[in-house]
């Protein structure tokens, strides 16, 4: 039998060697292309797209940890089981990982928290959310946190306004909401998670902004049997009409079902304030101006958004770059 020299032997198993690690690199060259793709998607709030990129950077390099943690995220918007699937294998990808610690203790304690979180009603599943319209979650996250109902439906108490076109606007405000949040309307205020306090005095406070209104979380009972509830407060000074007065009740049930934020667009109805403009009417020879208050009707597809997304999201991780 010929026998070849050791040297050639070791050759071979040298060559072995770098061709398999030029084929790891290049699988790793596009996972990391198939991540970034991920992330311009996620940045987009298309999560479903933004999953199957993920996943498939991990298909071509199984201990991706970074692609994991995205990929839990980005299905926190899709479906819990499966961002809670996908947070354990970031644990398993990244445990050994000294860069990662942190990020180690963090994923451990969101995925406890979803975990723990409560099953929600349909109209608040992640599948309700339109991702063309976009959010202002990172605007408000870090703010509305912990700030969601975990019991279902809402119950409301709207209470009886001094003027009959306040009580209709307050109702027109709440039919809107109840359209795409889970609300149920009860006859006294003891039952009810949300409360408006017609007559409750609003002397001596300091209102936010040029906010009318004014929302507070109370607690009545101790113990195991105490419970939190909102109370809505408007000033009653002032004439509203009857569409101001939606538009202000809109948005303090906003508030109430757990926006503690503001939206920068005049199109949403978490705007921090009702608008007023002018504009400026041609005649022949002499502009007229006309004020006028611009008054969203109801909420905009960016605020249901916004609160589907704080429901769905166990706190306001970011993603990895």
């Amino acid at each position: 039998m010929r026998r070849f020299p050791a040297t050639v032997g070791m050759m071979a198993i040298l060559l072995a060697t770098v061709v398999a690690g030029v084929e790891a690199r290049a699988d790793h060259a596009a996972a990391v292309s198939s991540y970034r793709d991920g992330n311009a998607l996620f940045d987009q709030d298309r999560f479903a797209e933004a999953a199957a990129a993920y996943s498939r950077a991990i298909a071509e390099d199984p201990q991706y940890a970074e692609a994991y943690h995205n990929l839990a995220l980005a299905t926190e918007m899709i479906e819990r089981q499966k961002a809670i699937k996908a947070w354990r294998r970031f644990l398993d990808v990244a445990a050994n990982r000294e860069d990662l610690k942190y990020d180690v203790g963090r994923a451990r304690a969101r995925l406890q928290l979803l975990e723990s979180m409560p099953a929600l009603p349909e109209p608040m599943q992640p599948s309700h959310y339109v991702s063309a319209a976009g959010d202002y979650y990172w605007t408000v996250s870090s703010e509305s946190e912990g700030n969601e109902w975990t019991s279902f439906p809402v119950k409301v108490f709207l209470g009886s306004a001094p003027q009959l076109k306040w009580q209709e606007g307050a109702r027109e405000a709440y039919d809107n909401w109840s359209k795409v949040f889970p609300l149920e309307l009860v006859a006294l205020p003891q039952g009810a998670d949300i409360r408006i306090g017609w007559h409750e005095s609003m002397i001596g406070e300091e209102h936010v902004g040029e906010e009318s209104d004014w929302l507070q979380t109370r607690y009545e009972g101790g113990g195991l049997k105490g419970r939190k509830y909102a109370l809505i407060r408007v000033d009653l000074s002032r004439l509203w009409s009857k569409d101001e007065m939606r538009a202000i009740m809109s948005h303090e049930i906003g508030h109430a079902l757990g926006i503690k934020g503001h939206s920068e667009s005049k199109g949403d109805i978490m705007y921090w304030q009702v608008q007023e403009s002018i504009r400026q009417i041609g005649t022949p020879r002499i502009p007229l101006p006309l004020f006028w208050r611009s008054l969203v009707k109801q909420p905009s597809q960016r605020d249901i958004n916004t609160l589907i997304r704080l429901y769905n999201t166990a706190g306001s991780s970011k993603r990895f770059r």
